[in-house]
């Protein structure tokens, strides 16, 4: 049995407890993933692959995500900004470039980034050459200072050297090529020559590379790959990155082969990005629907039909201008575009939004008016009727020779089917037949394949900007042509300049050359392809950035910046985040419990990712406060406090009505017998 004065000391020490219980400690509350999530129609390994070298690469990891460059480049002005590569020497002849990288840039492994790693890049690259964007034939020599200094020397000068080397390339780590870059090491030390010399002495290893498959990918961008399944791949931030620990925690690429059940996730605002051309009805869900910020831009891109000039009569100036005026390039760019195709407005060769750029006043003024070739189905048919041609029965064209006016049109899918069938119903209408063969892409510009040997009479191609246009058009397509023993457009051409070589003037676009002179010779050629129509552009494509705004903040503002993602919306996506542009929006939700209210009152509130929040409970009379509640876990017992939003939060005030009076008398008089009764025992044992 306990004693008396045990008894009562238990009671007071329960009593005692009692009250300081609400002084509980604070917790901490859990914290939630902040994802970005973009939609992606991936093929998840092993038909998609980590070898970045080899088509079937999950391309969309690159770009900056997971691998990146060493620099970020607006593509609107041409201006980068430092990277990983921290300084830059170009010669003013674009022949020799050297590059300083940043020390202690890690790869998600822990290895550390060096110019090693560029250097195997461009070997890599060497063995299995591309023509775009320079030749790498090119290259003369690249040589190692340090771990930290790298020298590129061009056996010819490309104006295209810095923005190959600082940004359209993405780095992979030389430790998980080691194998095979050794190979290429040894071969060079062996022979003398490198893969720039000539990469048929590497022929061997280049099918090892087209082999290799990594079991992963490593690379230095903000996020590192965490998880592949048949229907998404999460990246999860990579806390070490050089430019700081991103702001977002995964970043989500949700598999969709279906553009319905896209729209309907951004919708339903499952997806946070958006690059495309939705529907009229489409895009008026997204506006009405008040989840996104929208960015309408142009995409400088769009089909183009070339003549095969081996093709009697279509080798004839007046046939192709015939065919320029029976083509009403407004319905076709409406029928492939509904919500707002760019109908090209002058023949020039290139995109026409890039006329004020490139062409002078003097110039558009004497000349680009004879190159609009507007939609006039009747002098089409006077064109043909001026060359002695006649209709025969079936409405279609015959020349003085017998020659009908039917031809084949190839293409690889740059247009939909309702829009081909659009433009050869243009064409009847002035008799002249078109019988359409469309071919996968890989038959039709593959190096055998219907473009490159000429196996057609009218081709379709994409066309762009001038500098795209005239180099990929005038100067590869044509050089393969000659490669297959194919000669189609003739060299020299009569201007009011002279005889000039157009070839010639297109390979030289490719070179340093002064600014004056470049846009020269941009006129020569826009000149000659206005008159002579070696190839039409028809029409360009409007696109739709859909931006999530009740999840982030910080997009840009500059409308250069979204209209140079025209061509790149994946590498220039990636700045946003690894700059740190964009900010998460954290909700943070306030609630309370009968008995009192909140400063700011119960609701739900956002604020930019790392904003400090003072929330204070005011009890109403009767009550008293008694808690906070974050995310169902107790918090504090102190009536103001300050929430940091780092993820979404919930925060509850907890009130408690007051004791009546008599009660308060009634404890403290039960307090004072429990005090006088071991004050009695304290005596008697004494």
């Amino acid at each position: 049995m306990m004693s008396t004065r045990k008894v009562l000391t238990l009671v007071l020490i329960l009593s005692m407890l009692l009250t300081l219980m609400p002084f509980a400690p604070l917790v901490k509350a859990q914290d939630q993933k902040i994802t970005f999530s973009i939609a992606w129609n991936f093929n998840p390994p092993p038909v998609g692959h980590f070898n970045f070298f080899v088509h079937g690469f999950l391309g969309w990891l690159c770009n900056g995500f997971v691998l990146e460059p060493l620099t970020h480049r607006f593509n609107y002005n041409g201006t980068h900004i430092p990277g990983i590569a921290i300084n830059w020497t170009l010669a003013e002849d674009y022949s020799y470039l050297k590059v300083t990288i940043r020390q202690g840039v890690k790869w998600h492994d822990g290895e550390e980034f060096t110019t090693m790693d560029i250097y195997a890049t461009f070997l890599l690259l060497g063995i299995k050459p591309e023509v775009y964007p320079f030749k790498f034939t090119d290259i003369k020599e690249i040589k190692i200072i340090d771990d930290y200094n790298i020298e590129f020397y061009m056996d010819k000068p490309r104006t295209s050297l810095p923005m190959a080397v600082l940004w359209h390339f993405d780095y992979v780590p030389y430790h998980q090529y080691k194998d095979i870059v050794d190979k290429i090491l040894e071969r060079i030390k062996e022979t003398g020559k490198t893969p720039f010399d000539d990469p048929e002495l590497f022929k061997d290893i280049r099918e090892e590379l087209l082999n290799f498959r990594p079991k992963t990918l490593i690379g230095t961008g903000p996020f590192k790959l965490s998880k592949v399944t048949e229907s998404e791949i999460i990246l999860e931030k990579f806390k070490d990155y050089w430019n700081g620990e991103p702001e977002i925690d995964q970043i989500i690429f949700k598999k969709v082969t279906s553009a319905d059940v896209m729209y309907q996730m951004l919708l339903n605002g499952e997806l946070d990005w958006y690059w495309g051309t939705p529907t009229p009805e489409q895009l008026e869900a997204f506006e009405k629907s008040g989840l996104f910020e929208i960015i309408k831009i142009i995409r400088p891109l769009g089909p183009s039909l070339v003549f095969n000039f081996k093709k009697y009569p279509l080798n004839i100036k007046e046939v192709r201008q015939a065919i320029a005026y029976a083509i009403n390039r407004t319905e076709l760019a409406f029928i492939e575009w509904p919500i707002g195709g760019i109908p090209e407005t002058h023949l020039v060769g290139f995109a026409s939004v890039y006329i004020p750029v490139y062409l002078n006043e003097s110039f558009r003024s004497q000349y680009l008016d004879r190159w609009k070739y507007e939609y006039n189905p009747q002098k089409a048919e006077q064109l043909l009727q001026s060359l002695g041609f006649t209709k025969g029965a079936d409405g279609i064209y015959v020349t003085p020779n017998g020659t009908r006016l039917e031809f084949t049109l190839a293409l690889d899918g740059w247009m939909k089917p309702e829009t081909v069938e659009a433009l050869s119903t243009q064409l009847a209408k002035v008799g002249i037949k078109i019988n359409v063969r469309i071919y996968e892409t890989g038959a039709y510009y593959g190096e055998d394949g219907v473009f490159n040997t000429m196996q057609f009479d009218i081709g379709v191609i994409p066309h762009a900007s001038p500098g795209f246009s005239f180099a990929n058009t005038l100067v590869t397509q044509r050089m393969r042509w000659i490669l297959h023993g194919k000669q189609n457009y003739p060299d020299i051409w009569d201007t009011p300049w002279g005889s000039v070589n157009i070839t010639a003037l297109s390979e030289k676009l490719r070179e340093p050359i002064p600014e004056a002179e470049y846009h020269n010779i941009v006129s020569i050629l826009s000149y000659v392809e206005g008159e002579n129509l070696l190839w039409i552009p028809l029409f360009t494509r409007p696109v739709i950035i859909l931006l999530n705004k009740q999840k982030f903040t910080g997009w840009p503002k500059d409308m250069g910046y979204w209209q140079g993602l025209a061509s790149y919306a994946a590498r220039g996506l990636s700045y946003l985040f690894r700059w740190h542009k964009i900010i998460p929006l954290l909700k943070l939700t306030i609630e309370a419990t009968e008995g009192g209210t909140t400063n700011p009152a119960p609701g739900t509130y956002t604020y930019r990712k790392g904003e400090k929040v003072t929330v204070t409970a005011v009890p109403s009379e009767g009550y008293d406060f008694e808690k906070w509640v974050l995310d169902g876990k107790d918090y504090s017992t102190n009536p103001t406090v300050e929430i940091t939003m780092d993820t979404h939060h919930t925060l509850k005030a907890v009130f408690k009505s007051k004791p009546p009076i008599m009660l308060y008398i009634g404890i403290i008089v039960i307090i004072i017998i429990i005090i006088g009764a071991i004050y009695y025992v304290y005596k008697k044992k004494k």
